[in-house]
């Protein structure tokens, strides 16, 4: 009974200690008396009480803020500048026994870094050139952080304000700025409805011009067809009064002959009898005479 009782009594106290859980995402330390003995993944793992503890360490991505401080501008002006580092584990080895507290030595490794960067820059320049900032400072802190087993991922600058009379001057000529762009662009624009207006005009002259020179045309066409149309008129009443005279002048001579007959047979005393169509031509012949 007795021994069942210290069984009970060890396995409520001792497994609770020598039994450790690593969640995903996290990598173990183990340490024998102190000293560096191995890593653990997740999972359960079993150590011995009192002689061998474990560090977990996350091996996330984390976003550490760096707080707000005054870096003074290489023209003499103090901003207030705060941001975000996204950074990540990827050697907890070195990161928990190289460096003491990793992340206060990033968030201190930045802030130096940003006074450093700044302070090669005018005020323009610190606000014109925000990503330029970002960028220098990411280069910085992920060579310097290396030796630490940290990857700095991303850096984000958050506040880059500069005192607030600054900020006052700066709203006024930002004001008078887009009035001045307002009062040019308006200008524009009434430039360009004055040329639009021009173009219109000009255009509009064209085609009137156009219009005309058609006009002419068509009508000039229609006084040649007229013409042609009179000329070709003219030539066919000449060509009828042609063929008249050829058919009148052949018709007379052929009365002609027949009158020199009648006239040979009258000398004889001969009765004749005469047709009607000699008549009517002999006729015709003596009425166009007078």
């Amino acid at each position: 009974m007795p021994f069942i009782f210290i069984l009970l009594v060890f396995v409520a106290f001792v497994v609770p200690l020598s039994v450790k859980k690593i969640n995903q995402g996290q990598e173990g330390l183990v340490e024998f008396l102190g000293k560096y003995q191995k890593k653990v993944g997740p999972g359960l793992t079993f150590l011995i009480p009192g002689i061998q503890t474990i560090q977990k360490v996350d091996i996330r991505e984390q976003v550490i803020t760096v707080p707000e401080q005054q870096i003074i501008t290489m023209d003499n002006v103090s901003m207030a500048v705060d941001g975000v580092i996204y950074v990540q584990i990827t050697d907890p080895y070195q990161a928990t026994y190289d460096v003491n507290n990793v992340f206060m030595a990033v968030v201190s490794l930045a802030q130096t870094s940003l006074r450093s960067v700044l302070g090669t820059m005018s005020l323009d320049e610190t606000l014109s050139n925000r990503e330029t900032i970002n960028g220098r400072l990411l280069e910085t802190l992920d060579r310097e952080t290396a030796k630490w087993g940290v990857k700095v991922l991303r850096v984000e600058i958050k506040r880059l304000d500069p005192p607030d009379d600054i900020q006052d001057a700066m709203s006024k000529q930002m004001k008078a700025e887009r009035e001045k762009r307002a009062q040019i662009l308006e200008a524009e624009g009434y430039k360009q409805s004055l040329i639009t207006k021009s173009q219109g005009d000009k255009q509009s002259k064209i085609l009137e011009a156009e219009g005309e020179r058609e006009s002419d045309i068509l009508r000039a066409q229609g006084e040649a067809n007229a013409e042609i149309a009179l000329a070709e008129a003219h030539a066919k009443a000449l060509e009828l009064e042609s063929q008249a005279a050829v058919a009148y002048f052949k018709g007379a001579a052929i009365t002609k002959e027949q009158l020199k007959v009648i006239e040979g047979a009258l000398g004889q005393n001969t009765k004749y009898i005469l047709d009607s169509d000699i008549l009517a031509g002999v006729s015709k012949i003596f009425g166009n005479a007078k």
